[in-house]
């Protein structure tokens, strides 16, 4: 029999994938073993019993365990001589030292494919990397009707610009150019033209001012960098769901920093707090639309629109190089409304996201068109974007 350890115990989002990931495995006929690492003690003995039998792999998500130690400077997966698969869900400058330490024997998975040319580039000292896209974890076969629901429009997740404070980085200590004038620049560049990479505006503006790092020294500063990127999620997130309550969309978030925005107390918007994940989950189950914005993810997407559309809700996303060659839109006829005929989700640009509360009230207004898109979503993510489809995937491209 194949086996497997997996780990929890930081994050509840990341739990929820380890038990989702986890048992598609088992029911794939896998032994698997959840290791709590807010119980080592109890880890350890079980972990010690596990692998006296042949272990094919340790999957582990964002770096949770990636660097664990017995014995000082001898990493346990390079000891075991069991290869550990991280799986990235955010971009990998926000896990610099995990990855300049990662075991000898390390996979690196990454949710988007420009991420996964990030660890090829600034980290060769992992042997493989690859591509794994996000995956939803709900599984609802009778859902709820778009007219039966009570949430017009949900986003979850939260507004790093009021809560970021704590990894703004120090950018004097950059002595070879004026580093805060760059991140100015940077952020600028990003908010202006949101399709280009956060990797892509630094090393532009460095050249713009005549600078030319290598590759260790660069990726230290991508690494201070994340905290800009954040800025430029935020903003956009922050713009999205404003620009729908300004003009008569009730909107329901759930995250962080939302309450620190000057517009908070905007009678459309409904503000949750910080909820547990599952408890999101079985929010969108009651919504019509879910929202999403990337996480600057340009060639990926992420697990609310998967979330959304195994709701049975519509997901309105925008848009990525991977999304727009393997989901459908529904298409603006000038004059005319839209075409839904082979929508699975509908799309819009951050570069021209005054056009969405057009399409967040059409969707709204023709319910029965919407769902005929929510019903197409649902169907094709069960099919593809499952986590049971990801370990499918992990199994053909890594144990067979």
């Amino acid at each position: 029999m194949r086996r497997l350890i997996f780990f929890t115990g930081v994050y509840d989002t990341l739990d929820l994938f380890t038990e989702e990931l986890s048992r598609a495995f088992l029911n794939r006929g896998y032994e698997t073993l959840v290791l709590d690492v807010q119980n080592m003690q109890d880890s350890l003995e079980k972990l010690a019993e596990f692998v006296k039998q042949p272990v094919i792999a340790a999957i582990t998500f964002n770096n949770l365990a990636f660097n664990m130690e017995l014995t000082e400077g001898k990493n346990i997966w390079e000891q075991l001589q069991i290869p550990c698969i991280n799986i990235l869900m955010d971009h990998p400058f926000f896990y610099h030292r995990a990855l300049v330490s990662a075991p000898c024997n390390a996979v690196v998975l990454c949710t988007d494919q420009n991420h996964m040319k990030y660890i090829q580039r600034f980290y060769p000292n992992i042997p493989i990397s690859g591509f794994l896209p996000h995956a939803g974890c709900i599984h609802e076969e009778n859902y709820k009707k778009l007219e039966e629901r009570s949430i017009d429009v949900l986003y979850a997740g939260g507004l790093s610009a009021y809560v970021n404070d704590a990894i703004r980085p120090d950018w004097s200590k950059y002595e070879q150019f004026d580093a805060e004038d760059l991140a100015d620049a940077v952020l600028q560049k990003l908010i202006k033209t949101p399709s280009l990479t956060t990797e892509e505006v630094v090393e532009a503006e460095l050249v713009s001012k005549g600078v030319v790092l290598p590759d260790e020294e660069l990726r230290l500063l991508m690494t201070d960098m994340r905290y800009i990127d954040g800025l430029a999620v935020s903003y956009f997130r922050e713009r999205a769901v404003k620009i729908l309550v300004e003009s008569g969309v009730k909107v329901t978030v759930f995250g962080a920093g939302w309450d620190g925005c000057n517009w908070a107390s905007h009678p459309n918007l409904d503000y949750g707090g910080k909820i547990p994940a599952k408890e999101i989950l079985n929010k969108m189950k009651d919504t019509k639309i879910v929202l999403n914005t990337m996480t600057w993810f340009k060639d990926g997407t992420h697990d609310r629109v998967f979330n959304g559309m195994l709701a049975g809700a519509v997901a309105v996303t925008d848009t990525s190089k991977y999304m727009k060659e393997n989901f459908h839109d529904m298409q603006e006829i000038e004059g005319r409304g839209y075409a839904i005929h082979k929508g699975e989700l509908v799309y819009f640009e951050l570069e021209y996201l005054e056009k969405l509360p057009e399409k967040v009230t059409y969707l709204l207004h023709n319910l029965e068109l919407a769902q005929k898109i929510a019903d197409r979503g649902y169907q094709l993510a069960k099919k593809h974007h499952t986590w049971d489809a990801r370990a499918s995937e992990l199994e053909e491209a890594l144990f067979l």
